[in-house]
């Protein structure tokens, strides 16, 4: 399908198939791919795998670096000479391949905040990246109780002391931190800035073509990778 509608499809899939999925982007096109039992719904190519295949899962999640950090799952072993995030995705979004994930913790950890506030943590990889360099305090909060779980046993594995909560950024009250990371979709971007009283803002989880509304807030940087884009943010004066 076209990467134009990828935030379109991936939202459409996390619901489908709440134990996750596969992205693969060549171009401007993204596949998507989930392990099903069964035949596959209406409307969807169907490929039988070979036995074993409820382990494959592994094979996609490969360690990766980004700037000072290696992130990778905990059957890897991490490189001596980088700051290592060990990352289990379980259930959550966020293993440190996805382009947005990656430009998130890079601009963060030019940023160098005191405090952190992520929004939308997924498994942890920003608010953790954050705590390994000495942010302090770090607020992760996700609406999907799964990716709370997920957050806070990777917290712990990376022996960082992260506060995870469950809730939603768009009605509950956030508190004032140094930064905020929002790792979500541009039209949840809009709303959630809105909200903030963070000195800057990390935002991503949209494409390079898209331009969110960030009053009361200007956009200082953006970089693009692999066609998504991360931009920071900072409070008009």
């Amino acid at each position: 399908m076209p990467l134009a509608r990828a935030e379109e499809a991936r939202a459409e899939w996390i619901e489908r198939f709440p134990e996750g999925f596969e992205e693969h982007v060549e171009g401007d096109e993204l596949e998507l791919a989930a392990y099903v039992d069964g035949a596959a719904p209406p409307g969807f190519d169907a490929v039988d795998v070979e036995t074993g295949w409820e382990d494959r899962w592994r094979e996609f999640h490969r360690p990766v670096r980004v700037g000072l950090f290696w992130i990778g799952p905990p059957w890897e072993t991490p490189a001596a000479d980088s700051i290592s995030l060990v990352i289990d995705p379980g259930r959550a979004f966020g293993t440190g391949a996805h382009a947005t994930t990656q430009l998130c913790v890079e601009l963060v950890a030019e940023l160098r905040p005191e405090s952190l506030l992520d929004i939308g943590t997924g498994s942890g990889v920003v608010a953790i990246a954050a705590a390994k360099l000495g942010s302090s305090p770090v607020l992760a909060v996700d609406v999907d109780p799964a990716a709370v779980e997920t957050a806070r046993a990777n917290a712990e594995a990376n022996e960082v002391s992260i506060d995870v909560r469950e809730a939603d950024a768009t009605v509950d009250e956030l508190p004032l931190t140094d930064v905020a990371a929002v790792n979500i979709s541009a039209a949840l971007v809009e709303i959630v800035v809105r909200r903030l009283e963070a000195r800057r803002v990390v935002a991503s989880g949209y494409l390079g073509r898209d331009e969110p509304n960030v009053a009361p807030y200007v956009r200082r940087e953006r970089r693009v990778r692999e066609g998504w884009a991360a931009d920071v943010l900072e409070r008009a004066q």
